[in-house]
């Protein structure tokens, strides 16, 4: 079996978001972990980067 994470052409994502405030792109297929919440999606990963791209414009810098 194919990883869902290597299957970007094919599978849809969700962006996701930790309680820490992390964000990753994660498979449809795959179950959302515990505590984290879906900000985006279902979608194509272009459209899960475009999303995360333009959620990085908005968050303030860590420096």
């Amino acid at each position: 079996m194919t990883s869902p994470f290597a299957q970007a052409h094919t599978t849809l994502f969700l962006v996701l978001v930790s309680p820490t405030g992390q964000y990753s792109i994660w498979p449809a297929v795959l179950r959302v972990p515990a505590g984290w919440q879906v900000v985006h999606g279902v979608a194509s990963w272009m459209s899960c980067e475009d999303f995360l791209n333009a959620t990085r414009g908005d968050l303030p810098s860590a420096a």
